[in-house]
């Protein structure tokens, strides 16, 4: 089973590091086109882009302003904050169990992108 680890630090508290993990207008704007998304346990998910391509699946685990754990697909991904002396680090793992087309570098970098255009 192939794992991907990424990490990116935000230069955001960690406050406003969960917003932009946790809050649909927010996934919109590095993740996907269109996002379902709640952080609670068993909330359903759904993301969409506009190539038409879709993913589906279910939040495990929530651990508030520091973890998510949700199935997507044929992966089970794990979002981790941490304090960093810069903002926020924000490490993504992702255990995939079959052929996956999701490219996690240009998300983060999206992701940072967004973060340094309302910081808090």
């Amino acid at each position: 089973m192939p794992v991907v680890n990424r990490e990116v630090v935000l230069p955001v508290p960690r406050e406003r590091a969960w917003e932009l993990i946790t809050e649909p207008s927010e996934l919109e704007g590095w993740l996907a086109d269109e996002v379902e998304f709640e952080p609670e346990e068993d909330a359903p998910l759904r993301v969409a882009w506009d190539s038409g391509e879709e993913r589906e699946g279910v939040v495990e685990e929530v651990a508030d302003g520091e973890r998510i754990v949700f199935r997507w697909g044929d992966s089970r991904v794990e979002w981790i904050l941490e304090d960093h002396p810069a903002g926020t680090r924000f490490l993504v793992t992702e255990h995939r169990y079959a052929a996956d087309t999701i490219t996690w570098g240009p998300r983060l970098m999206a992701l940072s992108g967004a973060s340094m255009l309302c910081p808090a």
